[in-house]
């Protein structure tokens, strides 16, 4: 039996580690699929080697299991965003958002999952994906990115709203999207005073930072059985960093 009380939650480069991107791939290949979601763009494996491609998971202790996770690609002059590809046609205004290469200096955090498993477990669903929302967070402040997007389901928004995150208006229907299927709404969410989070919820502001100055830390997180000791283990060394050698 899974021992949910513990869990560590480990940041990796793409192009460094293969193994991780399939097990992440084959993890969010099959929340997707069992939800009845087969085509969605945050699910392509062109990541696997884009070198400005970073991605988080929720493991076990042990890092025999995964829990959840998300990706976080940097724009640059090779690849596209996922967001481009998602709602390119739907709105081509998408393009003039995030710019050209990285002129912007911006990202996505896209492909959020957690397994079902998760459900009626110590470590809720919803503190998945909140906490790996804070992680993604704290990557772009790493990363000296000056905006980051990231395309939401309905019940995710306001979970990103309180990290500091803000609807997009300016493009879609107010920021909305009929996307990836016929009867789902995806919502388009930006956050660009990163270095502040000046909208973000107090409690998530405070976390997001404390990850910023100790991205290697413990700590008890709370859940609806208790508390859960989480290892976050968010640190790249500076050569595996976008634009560093």
């Amino acid at each position: 039996m899974n021992n949910l009380s513990e869990v560590k939650i480990r940041v990796y480069k793409a192009v460094n580690n293969n193994i991780a991107c399939h097990r992440f791939h084959k993890g969010h290949a099959e929340v997707l699929k069992s939800y009845g979601i087969k085509k969605v763009t945050s699910a392509s494996i062109e990541w696997f080697s884009d070198p400005s491609v970073y991605f988080i998971m929720v493991e076990s202790k042990s890092g025999n299991e995964i829990y959840g996770g998300a990706r976080f690609h940097v724009k640059n002059n090779t690849h596209k965003l996922p967001i481009e590809d998602a709602l390119g046609k739907l709105d081509p205004k998408i393009y003039d958002l995030v710019g050209t290469g990285n002129q912007n200096k911006t990202g996505e955090l896209c492909g959020l999952w957690n397994s079902k498993m998760m459900s009626g477990s110590g470590l809720s669903i919803l503190l998945t994906r909140a906490v790996v929302a804070r992680a993604g967070i704290t990557m772009a402040g790493l990363l000296d990115l000056k905006s980051v997007y990231i395309l939401c389901a309905p019940w995710t928004v306001q979970m990103v709203k309180n990290t500091g995150f803000r609807i997009e208006k300016s493009i879609g229907n107010e920021g909305t999207f009929i996307y990836p299927t016929p009867d789902l709404i995806a919502t388009l969410l930006v956050v660009s005073d990163i270095s502040t989070l000046k909208t973000a919820k107090p409690e998530d502001r405070s976390l997001i930072f404390d990850l910023r100055l100790h991205p290697r830390q413990k700590k008890l997180e709370k859940s609806s059985k208790g508390p859960i000791e989480v290892e976050y283990d968010l640190m790249l060394p500076d050569s595996m960093i976008h634009g560093k050698k």
